[in-house]
């Protein structure tokens, strides 16, 4: 039984970064005018970004920015790395080209959770530890490695470095939008054309505005229907090394603590994980 892969889990990424670029490009050509430069820079920037970002110096920033550092006392030692080298054995077995130097890290925070991030770091929270048994860590941990080894968490990466070029163009163009609109309504009291013209650019903010929102509020929407797929497969990869069991025992523990609150129609939609309910009927359906 073959799992995802990186186009099979992350469909959804590169479709969205496919839009960001486009829409650097067409930022650029608004300024430069000139359709092979904008490209051009755009090809230049994304790249110099996303090499930056699945590099080692970007996976250390990446570890940074998260908190996360290495297991350092022996006590975490002697009971951690042998549970995590455990599964990193079986996923290499079934995996052979699953990164050789994957090392484990902790989150200093009680919040149940374990990430993974770029292609060589796995996490566990102090929560998640003090939760789990040894085999349900085993479970949770068999995840994260299906998350590395369907390149989920360097689809991230990719995907945080569109965000962020939107997101600076966004602030350029409000800004721009803002001064000019600033300026019509010094001058609003002169001549009716002025008058007309602050208005027009009234409008035109908000009518900006209103689609900027639109489109990150379909992104979002886009991207979590991918990470809850993301989701499922890495539970899949779980299962297929050995660790179905383990995983679906912690997902139980996670259902238990978890706050079963009505969500609302957005949350719902933009939610990153699907039902852990859901999660456990496939292992269960996998197992049987």
């Amino acid at each position: 039984m073959r799992n995802g892969g990186f186009f099979k889990s992350n469909w959804a990424y590169l479709i969205w970064f496919v839009f960001y670029f486009s829409f650097a490009v067409l930022i650029l050509y608004i300024f430069i005018q000139n359709v092979l430069l904008s490209l051009l820079i755009a090809v230049l920037l994304y790249g110099i970004s996303v090499a930056f970002s699945v590099s080692p110096l970007g996976e250390i920033t990446a570890r940074l920015l998260e908190g996360v550092r290495p297991v350092q006392t022996q006590t975490d030692k002697d009971y951690l790395l042998p549970i995590f080298e455990e599964v990193y054995v079986d996923a290499l077995q079934y995996t052979p080209n699953l990164n050789k130097d994957i090392k484990l890290y902790i989150a200093d925070t009680m919040t149940v959770n374990a990430f993974a991030m770029g292609r060589h770091t796995i996490a566990v929270t102090r929560g998640a530890m003090e939760t789990f048994t040894r085999e349900e860590l085993k479970g949770i941990l068999a995840h994260e490695f299906g998350h590395i080894v369907n390149g989920d968490t360097t689809a991230l990466l990719i995907k945080s470095v569109g965000n962020g070029f939107f997101t600076v163009i966004v602030l350029v163009l409000r800004l721009c939008a803002f001064i000019a609109q600033t300026i019509s309504n010094m001058l609003s009291g002169k001549n009716i054309v002025i008058v007309v013209i602050s208005f027009v650019l009234f409008m035109s903010r908000l009518f900006f505005d209103t689609a900027i929102f639109l489109f990150v509020f379909s992104g979002d929407v886009f991207i979590a229907l991918n990470s809850r797929h993301s989701e499922l497969l890495a539970d899949e990869y779980a299962f297929l090394i050995g660790y179905g069991t383990e995983l679906k025992n912690s997902l139980y523990i996670i259902d238990k603590i978890s706050f079963h609150g009505k969500a609302t129609l957005t949350e719902r939609l933009k939610a990153s994980h699907p039902y852990t309910s859901k999660r456990i009927e496939q292992l269960e359906n996998l197992g049987a």
